[in-house]
C-alpha cells in the first residue's frame, strides 16, 4: 500500500514534469501549447473560461449599453433633415441597434449562464465582436450618403472591446477584426461615396487599431497563458512538496511505529529483567535458607550422634537395674520412669536424625491419638497462657501405617503455626480425630487419594486466617506470610509433601478474621499389628566378646550388659590397643563389637584387621550415626550385624545370640 502510494505520486510528478519541462512551449501564432505540453490546451481551455466568464458577462453589458446609448446620435444627425428623408434612415440605424445587434449582444449574455456556452464560447465572442462592427459598417454605409462620416469611429469601440474586454483569444479576434476592416474597405471603396482623404484616414485608424488589438490581444493571450503556466508549475511543486510531504509522513509513522514496537519490546525485556532478578534474588535466598538448614541438619546430625552415646548408658544401666530389682520394690517405679524418658529421649533423637536426613522412614501401624497427646504435651510448655488447648480425640479410630515421627512433625508443625496465627491476643486451638468414609464426590477435589475409610485429623484455630489468594499459595515452597526470620515458608510443603507421601490429603477453610481450620486425611491401616509383645526377654550366652568404643562409659556399662547374660567381656577404648591384646589369643574370641567412628581407626578397618588373624570372627558394628556406614561397605568388610546407638539390653542380647547362634549353625 506504501508503496503504490510513492509510485503513484512519483509517476504524477514524472507525467506533469514531462508535460511541463519546465519551460513553456507554444505555437507562434495561435499560442498553442505545442509538443509534449499540448495536452495542457484543453485544461488552459477550461481555466481561461472560469477566468473569463464574469468579465465576458460584464463586458457584454457595457456594449449593449453603449450601443443602446449611441441612439441619440441617430436622432440628432437626423433632426436636421426634412422628416421624409431623416425618419427612414433614423428607423434603418435603430433597427440594426435595436432590433439586430442589440438582442444578439444580449442574447450571448443570456447564452452565457447556459453549459453550452462553455463549448462555443471563443466562437461567440467573436461573433458578437464581428456582429457588432458589421452593424457599424451597416450604418456607415447608410448614412455617408447624406455626408455624415463619424460613425467609423464605432469601429474603435468594437476593436477595443473585442481585443481586450471581451476575452477573446488571438485568433478569434484577429479573425472577426480584419473581417471587419475588410468589409468596411468593400463599402467604402465600392459602395460610398467617402471622400479620398476620409477613406486614408479611416484606413489608417482602422489598421492601426487592428493591429494595436492584435498585439494587445496576443499579449495578453501569452500572459494568460504564463499565469496558467506559472500556476501549473506551482501545482506541481506543491504536488511534489505534497507527495514529499506524504512519503515523510509515510516514513514517520513508519518510524514511530518501530519505535513503539521497540519500546514495548524494550519494556518487555525491562520487565522479564526485573522478573529474573526477582527469581534471582528468590533463589538466591531460598539457595540460602536451604544452605542454613543443610547446616542446622548435619548440627543436629552431630548432637544426636553424641546424644546416642549419653544415652546408651542410661538405658544400659535402668534395664540392668530392672531386672535386678524385684516386681514389688518401690524403686522399680522410679526406675521404669527413667527408662520411659530415656526412651522418649530416644525417640526424640530420632526425629532429629529424619530431620538432618541421617535415618530412614520406618512406617509401622500407629495409633494417631497416642501420637497427638505426645505432642500436645510438648507444645503446651511452650504455648502462651492465652491460648486454650481443646481436644477430641475419644472416637473410635483405627490405626494408619506410617511413621510416627514424620505424622509428630506434621502436628507440631499446625499447631505451631496456628500459635503464630493468634499471638499476641490468643485464642483456642481444637484438635480432633475421628473416622471418616470418603466417596468419590468427597475426593473429587483431592489429588492423589482415593475413596475409602480415613482417619481425619482436624486441627482448628480462632486466629486471623487467611484470604483465598494465600490459600492457594499456602504449600509453596518457601511461601510464608511471616516476617523475616520467624519462618522459613517450608512447613507447609514439608507437611503437605509427608501427607501426600502416604496416599492422604490435607485441605485448608479460612477466612480473613475468623480463623483457620486444616483436614488431615490418613487412609486408615485394615490389617493392624502387634505393637510390641507384652515382655521382652534377655538371651544369654557364654562365648567371649571384645567390646570396643571410644567412649569408656560406653565400653564400661556394655561390659556390665553382656556379662550380666554371661558372657565373658573385654573392653578396649582404642582401636590399636584392642588389636595388640586380641593378636595375644585371637582364636579365643568368638565376636567384635565396635563402634565405627573411633579417632584413628574405624571399626570397619578394625574389623578386618581382626579378620586377618581369625577369620571366623563374628563381628557387629554400632554407630550413632547412620550415615557413616552402608550396605556396600557392610557387604565388603562382611559385617554381620549393624546397630544403632542407644543400645538397649533386650535388643543387643537379641542380636548376639542370632549372630553366634548364625554361625554354630553353619559350622554344624
Amino acid at each position: 500500500m506504501i508503496f503504490r502510494s510513492k509510485e503513484s505520486h512519483r509517476s504524477l510528478r514524472d507525467k506533469e514534469d514531462g508535460a511541463l519541462n519546465i519551460e513553456m512551449k507554444l505555437h507562434p501564432l495561435t499560442l498553442r501549447f505545442v509538443d509534449e505540453q499540448a495536452p495542457l490546451e484543453e485544461e488552459y481551455r477550461d481555466f481561461y473560461f472560469k477566468e473569463s466568464v464574469q468579465m465576458v458577462r460584464i463586458t457584454l453589458l457595457l456594449a449593449l449599453a453603449f450601443y443602446l446609448i449611441f441612439a441619440w446620435l441617430d436622432v440628432s444627425i437626423t433632426a436636421s433633415l426634412d422628416p421624409s428623408l431623416g425618419l427612414p434612415i433614423r428607423r434603418y440605424l435603430w433597427t440594426i441597434r435595436f432590433a439586430v445587434v442589440g438582442p444578439f449582444i444580449l442574447f450571448v449574455f443570456l447564452l452565457s449562464y447556459y453549459p453550452v456556452f462553455k463549448k462555443y464560447f471563443q466562437f461567440l465572442v467573436g461573433m458578437t465582436m464581428f456582429v457588432a462592427g458589421g452593424g457599424i459598417i451597416l450604418m456607415v454605409y447608410h448614412v455617408t450618403r447624406i455626408g455624415v462620416y463619424t460613425y467609423y469611429a464605432g469601429l474603435m469601440l468594437v476593436f477595443i472591446f473585442g481585443y481586450t474586454f471581451i476575452r477573446a483569444r488571438i485568433v478569434p479576434a484577429t479573425i472577426a477584426g480584419w473581417s471587419l476592416v475588410i468589409i468596411y474597405e468593400i463599402v467604402a471603396y465600392f459602395l460610398t461615396d467617402t471622400p479620398p482623404i476620409e477613406r486614408v484616414n479611416n484606413n489608417f485608424f482602422f489598421i492601426s487599431a487592428n493591429v494595436i488589438g492584435m498585439v494587445i490581444c496576443y499579449s495578453l493571450d501569452r500572459t494568460n497563458r504564463r499565469d496558467f503556466f506559472m500556476r501549473k508549475l506551482l501545482e506541481v511543486e506543491r504536488n511534489k512538496v505534497k507527495a514529499a510531504n506524504e512519503i515523510l509522513e509515510e516514513k514517520v509513522r513508519e518510524r514511530t511505529r518501530q519505535l513503539e514496537e521497540t519500546n514495548v519490546e524494550l519494556k518487555k525485556e525491562i520487565e522479564l529483567r526485573k522478573q529474573y532478578e526477582k527469581e534471582r534474588t528468590a533463589l538466591e535466598s531460598q539457595l540460602m535458607q536451604l544452605q542454613k538448614m543443610e547446616t542446622i541438619g548435619t548440627l543436629a546430625g552431630g548432637i544426636a550422634h553424641d546424644f546416642n552415646n549419653i544415652l546408651t548408658p542410661i538405658l544400659g544401666y535402668t534395664e540392668m537395674a530392672l531386672e535386678e530389682i524385684e516386681e514389688d520394690n518401690t524403686l522399680r517405679f522410679d526406675i521404669e520412669q527413667i527408662n520411659h524418658a530415656a526412651m522418649r529421649a530416644k525417640d526424640l533423637v530420632k526425629q532429629i536424625l529424619t530431620f538432618s536426613r541421617q535415618m530412614d522412614v520406618e512406617k509401622k501401624s500407629s495409633d494417631l491419638k497416642e501420637i497427638i497427646e505426645e505432642v500436645l504435651n510438648l507444645v503446651k510448655a511452650s504455648f502462651p497462657a492465652n491460648i486454650d488447648i481443646v481436644t477430641d480425640l475419644d472416637h473410635p479410630c483405627g490405626t494408619v501405617l506410617v511413621d510416627t515421627t514424620q505424622i509428630h512433625q506434621v502436628i507440631m508443625n499446625l499447631c505451631t503455626n496456628a500459635s503464630h496465627a493468634m499471638s499476641p491476643e490468643g485464642g483456642t486451638l481444637t484438635i480432633s480425630l475421628n473416622e471418616k468414609v470418603l466417596t468419590a464426590k468427597d475426593v473429587k477435589d483431592m489429588n492423589n487419594i482415593s475413596p475409602g475409610k480415613y482417619a481425619c485429623i482436624t486441627v482448628s484455630d480462632t486466629g486471623i486466617g487467611m484470604d483465598q489468594q494465600t490459600q492457594n499459595r499456602i504449600f509453596e515452597p518457601f511461601f510464608t506470610k511471616k516476617e523475616v526470620g520467624v519462618g522459613s515458608g517450608l512447613g507447609l510443603a514439608v507437611v503437605h509433601g509427608i501427607i501426600n507421601s502416604y496416599r492422604g490429603a490435607i485441605t485448608v477453610e479460612s477466612e480473613p478474621g475468623k480463623g483457620t481450620t486444616f483436614y488431615i486425611y490418613l487412609p486408615l491401616f485394615e490389617e493392624p499389628q502387634e505393637l510390641e509383645v507384652p515382655k521382652e526377654y534377655l538371651k544369654a550366652g557364654m562365648e567371649r566378646i571384645m567390646f570396643v568404643d571410644d567412649e569408656e562409659e560406653i565400653t564400661f556399662i556394655g561390659k556390665k550388659m553382656l556379662e550380666s547374660l554371661g558372657y565373658s567381656v573385654t573392653i578396649r577404648n582404642d582401636g590399636n590397643r584392642a588389636f595388640q591384646e586380641f593378636k595375644r589369643h585371637p582364636e579365643d574370641y568368638d565376636l567384635l563389637v565396635t563402634d565405627q567412628i573411633m579417632p584413628g581407626l574405624l571399626g570397619t578397618n578394625l574389623a578386618a584387621k581382626f579378620r586377618q588373624l581369625n577369620p571366623k570372627l563374628k563381628v557387629i558394628i554400632i554407630t550413632g550415626a547412620k550415615e557413616s556406614i552402608n550396605e556396600k561397605i557392610i557387604n565388603d568388610y562382611q559385617i554381620d550385624e549393624l546397630l544403632l546407638k542407644p543400645l538397649k539390653l533386650s535388643e543387643f542380647s537379641k542380636v548376639i545370640r542370632d549372630v553366634l547362634d548364625h554361625n554354630n549353625d553353619q559350622n554344624n
